[in-house]
């Protein structure tokens, strides 16, 4: 009786944890939302090749200690990696790339016409699988 019991008990189980990752946000999730803070950011840039025009950058790392882990395997799988970033209330596009001599640090690059400043927090949307 004892061991009937306990197999249902593991198959109960079992079914819950499926459960839970069929219907959980965040094991459905196909992203990955990280605050961000920018240690630096530039201006337009300028060059006589127009394709170059209007590059700007943020150098940026995690804003949570918490966040820390995440943000370091992401950019040492993804580096180059298209993704989102949220600034006072948009969503811009952007390349994040590793440095890969800056521990923890990625530098986006984007053309939008918009310049975060030192120690603002902007919303890094990564993909988990780009």
């Amino acid at each position: 009786m004892i061991r009937q019991s306990k197999s249902v008990w593991i198959l109960l189980s079992l079914l819950s944890f499926s459960w839970l990752l069929t219907v959980s946000p965040a094991f459905c999730q196909d992203k990955i939302n990280l605050p961000c803070e920018v240690m630096e950011s530039s201006d337009a840039l300028k060059s006589s090749s127009g394709n170059l025009n209007g590059v700007r950058y943020i150098l940026l790392h995690h804003a949570n200690s918490a966040d820390r882990e995440t943000l370091s395997k992401w950019l040492k799988a993804y580096s180059g990696t298209e993704v989102k970033f949220m600034f006072e209330g948009k969503e811009y596009k952007g390349i994040l790339c590793r440095l890969a001599h800056c521990f923890g640090r990625g530098l986006l690059i984007y053309t939008a016409d918009v310049k975060p400043v030192k120690r603002d927090i902007i919303d890094v949307i990564l993909p988990r699988t780009p």
